[in-house]
């Protein structure tokens, strides 16, 4: 090979690895705006982050030294910014909307909302929501939705057993 060659590869290669690197350092600036306002409002509660997830525009995390559940959706451009003392909650439940499309055996499921319904121990008391999923305002097909869904009533209802306990 000539040395005309083996430069050009190298600058091919160094050109593609700027772009990764480029790419992946734009992601994680986005991640990082995306989290910040979350740990912000932890920290305006004297709450410390210790679990978080993402999706679509909306983040949830939990300080489960405090046993507080922060949820911050954005549709439409309207911020919506929960705060869930899980010492007021009986327990966590998923609420799914779903309905059956087709006839008989070309029938299918589509999912309209996947919920998390937060059951306040006061009866007078409306249960507090969080969205994982809405067909109206969500891309079209679930991604990991369900999943998320289900982790994070485990990790409510795991905290909200503890409580009870310590009681």
């Amino acid at each position: 090979m000539d040395s005309i060659t083996i430069i050009a590869g190298v600058i091919i290669i160094l050109i593609i690895l700027v772009f990764f690197i480029n790419t992946n350092s734009n992601k994680k600036k986005k991640e990082s705006q995306f989290l910040q306002p979350l740990f912000a409002l932890a920290e305006k509660n004297n709450c410390k982050i210790s679990k978080y997830d993402r999706w679509n525009n909306s983040i949830i995390g939990i300080d489960e030294d405090s046993n507080l559940v922060f949820n911050i959706s954005k549709i439409n451009e309207v911020e919506t910014v929960q705060q869930i003392n899980l010492a007021d909650i009986q327990k966590c439940r998923i609420f799914e909307s779903s309905r059956t499309v087709g006839i008989e055996k070309s029938s299918m499921k589509v999912v309209d909302k996947i919920e998390l319904a937060f059951v306040k121990r006061d009866k007078n008391k409306p249960d507090t929501i969080v969205s994982f999923y809405n067909s109206d305002y969500d891309r079209l097909t679930l991604s990991g939705e369900i999943q998320l869904t289900d982790k994070w009533c485990k990790i409510a209802n795991d905290k909200i057993a503890e409580i009870v306990k310590i009681k």
